[in-house]
């Protein structure tokens, strides 16, 4: 019988000074990172899928617990693929949809919703399904992924304004050939709008947009070599570019076109109008 009492007090001592989730969590709440990181781990090691989503809580606010991201952004894809957890699951379906996988993102964020993650539930009656629309516009026509970047642009049709967000949609539209998606793409890109301000990225989308017939992009254009911005000084591109413009009824490329008009020799405007009609036969396939 004393044996007994004896063996039970030895392990009750023992699992009074056995570390756990709340010793971890006082030293984090004390500012001991790296103290509370390493109780985090030792507890995860024996098995506890709870301290191992608490240490990449930990590291992703300060930085203490993994080498790197990547073995971070390991250790939350086992928590969400292998224990299931919710919180992870929320955490990576976020971060897939910042990568644009956009099923894989639904599915995570759904079933830590389902799960009861109230975060998860929030995230999903916030976004008011355009996630869902997203998946869809992914595999339908440019003019649609076109849409849904001017309503993005736009923050209209139930879509918020989301002027990044935008941005990629033009893009994937341009990248499948839509005229007025590249336009669009050269317009943000100029004005920094949604992405980094870029001249030359703005002319080499308008150009594409223009040798398709784009109105818009070839007045733009026609500026763009007027102004020397994201590509060299030319007043006889600036000029054919904005004749073109002019004559499909553009306001921008008529009045460009009488300010380049007039900067220019009598020579340089002759070679402009052997510039016109080349140009003209690439845009018409003549």
């Amino acid at each position: 019988m004393q044996k007994t009492t004896l063996l039970l007090t030895v392990l009750l001592l023992a699992a009074c000074a056995a570390p756990s989730l709340k010793d971890a969590d006082r030293m984090r709440a004390d500012g001991n990172h790296k103290a509370a990181a390493e109780l985090y781990r030792e507890l995860a090691d024996m098995g506890n899928p709870g301290a191992r989503m608490k240490l990449y809580n930990l590291y992703r606010e300060t930085g203490t617990g993994f080498e790197s991201d990547a073995k971070a952004r390991a250790a939350l894809e086992t928590l969400a693929n292998e224990h299931g957890i919710a919180e992870a699951r929320y955490q990576l379906g976020r971060m897939l949809r910042e990568e644009r996988k956009l099923e894989a993102a639904e599915n995570h964020l759904e079933a830590a919703a389902e799960a009861g993650y109230q975060p998860a539930t929030d995230y999903l009656e916030k976004d008011d399904g355009l996630l869902a629309r997203e998946i869809r516009i992914a595999r339908s026509s440019p003019d649609r992924q076109k849409q849904l970047g001017d309503e993005l642009f736009e923050g209209r049709n139930n879509a918020p304004k989301d002027r990044e967000l935008a941005a990629y949609w033009y893009r994937v539209a341009a990248e499948r050939g839509h005229a007025g998606a590249q336009a669009m793409l050269g317009f943000v890109h100029f004005q920094g709008e949604g992405v980094e301000k870029d001249a030359d990225t703005a002319y080499r989308w308008y150009r594409k947009a223009a040798m398709q017939g784009h109105v818009g992009a070839q007045a733009n254009l026609g500026y763009l070599y007027g102004e020397g911005q994201g590509t060299e000084r030319n007043l006889k591109k600036a000029y054919a570019w904005s004749t073109l413009a002019a004559e499909n009824g553009s306001p921008q490329g008529r009045k460009n076109q009488r300010l380049y008009r007039d900067a220019m020799s009598n020579e340089e405007r002759l070679d402009s109008l052997d510039e016109i009609r080349r140009l003209e036969e690439i845009i018409h396939g003549d």
